[in-house]
């Protein structure tokens, strides 16, 4: 009768270390996709929007997260311990890691000046190669012949994305954060979206801008925010030229939430049957902007005689 129970609790105990091998190969799948991610997001830095690079590195951290709560507990058995304490410090120096690497991309970002991020980035990625040496260091442990194989073999994980100085990497990373017109750092991006007339223009076939025989045309502009934070209050500046005289008319933009778009009325500008006009709206940006070549449109159109 005891004997049936040493077996019993043997068999236990081994189910005990399969599930818990089963989990961690899991857990080693998802990071090492995790990896792959990272590398994507480093090779599209120049060009990637802020709210991606954002949930890509919250999910890499996600991930992370999960591996720290299966830590928490004890491992089913005592020749588990190394195998969970090494797991541990590296989905620690990981976390260090990708919070370290994701604050720093955007730092530069928002601060081209800063003198301090190529070391945080530098810091940051040799938090990352740590945890990778680390984890080959559990693969070993868990070859280990005194310990049963996981299921399925463990997923090879790298952090790092790629192999070389850190000087070198911290560099390169931080220059193709600041590269210019990326959408990674906070920039309003105020743009003129639509120039429209009143009464409406028509283009004929050699794609001219007609418009019916008039004496007067009231101009609307829509603007909308393509950045990614609150744009300041700005001028909108519109000029028809062809007449007698230039005629100018600016009117006060005020701020913008990011996506949000607003039409703005100008008061009835004069114009005479059978001549040709340019009318111009353009931004006048007080601030940094996401995109310089999108804050004017130019219209040249003819007026109807009849």
């Amino acid at each position: 009768m005891v004997l049936a129970v040493v077996v019993s609790a043997a068999g236990d105990d081994t189910r005990a270390e399969l599930a818990y091998l089963d989990e961690l190969q899991s857990q080693s799948v998802e990071l090492a996709k995790a990896g792959d991610a990272l590398r994507d997001v480093v090779s599209r830095l120049p060009r990637i929007e802020r709210t991606e690079f954002v949930t890509v590195i919250d999910g890499i951290s996600a991930d992370i997260d999960e591996g720290m709560e299966f830590v928490e507990h004890d491992p089913p058995t005592a020749q588990f311990a190394g195998v969970r304490a090494l797991y541990r410090q590296a989905l620690l120096a990981w976390d260090s890691g990708i919070t370290g690497f994701g604050s720093s991309i955007l730092l530069a970002a928002d601060e081209p000046e800063n003198l301090l991020v190529v070391d945080l980035m530098a810091e940051a990625l040799a938090e990352l190669r740590a945890g990778d040496g680390i984890y080959v260091d559990l693969v070993a442990e868990i070859s280990r012949d005194e310990l049963p194989q996981p299921p399925s073999p463990m997923a090879d994980v790298m952090l790092l994305p790629a192999e070389g100085s850190l000087v070198t990497l911290s560099v390169s990373y931080i220059d193709l954060a600041r590269s210019p017109n990326n959408s990674l750092g906070l920039r309003p991006g105020l743009s003129v979206s639509q120039l429209l007339a009143d009464p409406q223009w028509q283009v004929d076939p050699t794609d001219q801008a007609i418009l019916p025989a008039t004496d007067a045309v009231i101009f609307s502009v829509v603007i909308t925010n393509a950045g990614n934070v609150t744009s300041a209050e700005d001028n909108l500046v519109v000029t028809l030229t062809g007449g007698p005289e230039q005629l100018r008319s600016q009117v006060a933009i005020e701020p913008l939430e990011p996506d949000q778009q607003v039409t703005v009325i100008v008061e009835p500008m004069p114009v005479e049957a059978g001549g040709v006009y340019e009318v111009v709206a353009a931004i006048a940006i007080s601030e940094n902007d996401s995109n310089f070549d999108d804050n004017s449109i130019s219209v040249e159109f003819a007026v109807n005689d009849e």
